[in-house]
């Protein structure tokens, strides 16, 4: 715009943001199965995370076990390697975009992941949830049991919602809405937000009509997009209680791309 000044061109710029967004944000059959196999490789990496995970065990230490996973499968992360996997050990830990620490895991606390692989080009971006029983323990307490029901019910609501035409703003409110009746508290981050060649990929997202959002919560999904959907609480007893799900908009409705976690996952100490 600086350089057309007083030309008389000025009026003549339009942007070509809805053009790149349509681009990048409505995914082929070709690109839709590239991001099929890095969910896979990145429940694969999951399933051996877990098995792997002991109290004791630093957040730092699983952070190196995961990444070494990424050399095993012949990937890349999918977002920076500093916070790739993000790593929550109990209630002491920085919830967020920040790396992991050498907190360890400890009986009677949560473990929350989230972690995403780049493949042939294409990303995953999954959380996962266990909790590690405390001495005396059998099952996991009845708050945890609750949170944790609360965003799967979430996820679950949100999925089944989504269709072509909606803005993001209302899948959004669906999750938020359930998650606050619950918990009496509201989570500070979108629900979720597209994903392909980048982890956070298009333009729109799932979220809420807030000025750092500006107008992406009124896109409008269209079939072909793929979203995350990853609504969360925290309690604060017990740590961070978080899943995301990786989601296909059909022109139906919408289908699971990655196997979603209905199931807490508990561990013995």
């Amino acid at each position: 715009m600086g350089y057309l000044s007083g030309t008389g061109l000025e009026e003549s710029i339009v942007s070509a943001e809805n053009v790149i967004a349509a681009l990048r944000s409505r995914k082929s059959q070709a690109e839709i199965a590239l991001i099929k196999d890095a969910i896979q490789t990145t429940a694969k990496i999951y399933q051996d995370t877990f098995d792997y995970a002991k109290p004791g065990v630093s957040e730092k230490q699983l952070a190196d076990f995961m990444q070494f996973q990424l050399d095993v499968h012949h990937v890349e992360p999918a977002w920076e390697m500093e916070h790739c996997p993000i790593v929550n050990a109990g209630t002491q830990s920085a919830f967020g975009h920040v790396g992991p620490t050498d907190m360890a895991i400890k009986p009677g606390q949560l473990l929350h992941i989230d972690f995403g692989v780049k493949q042939a080009g294409y990303c995953s971006d999954i959380q996962r949830l266990a909790y590690f029983l405390a001495p005396g323990e059998s099952t996991p307490p009845q708050a945890v049991q609750q949170g944790f029901s609360t965003i799967v019910n979430a996820i679950q609501a949100s999925v089944q919602a989504m269709k072509p035409g909606l803005p993001g703003k209302a899948i959004d409110k669906i999750a938020r809405d359930i998650v606050v009746r619950a918990s009496g508290r509201e989570y500070m981050h979108a629900t979720g937000h597209h994903l392909g060649r980048l982890a956070h990929d298009g333009a729109g997202i799932l979220g809420p009509e807030w000025e750092k959002y500006g107008e992406t919560p009124n896109y409008i999904l269209e079939a072909g997009h793929v979203y995350t959907v990853e609504p969360s609480l925290v309690l604060e007893d017990y740590g961070m209680i978080a899943l995301e799900e990786n989601v296909l908009v059909t022109p139906d409705g919408a289908e699971f791309l990655s196997d979603p976690q209905t199931e807490l996952i508990v561990k013995f100490s």
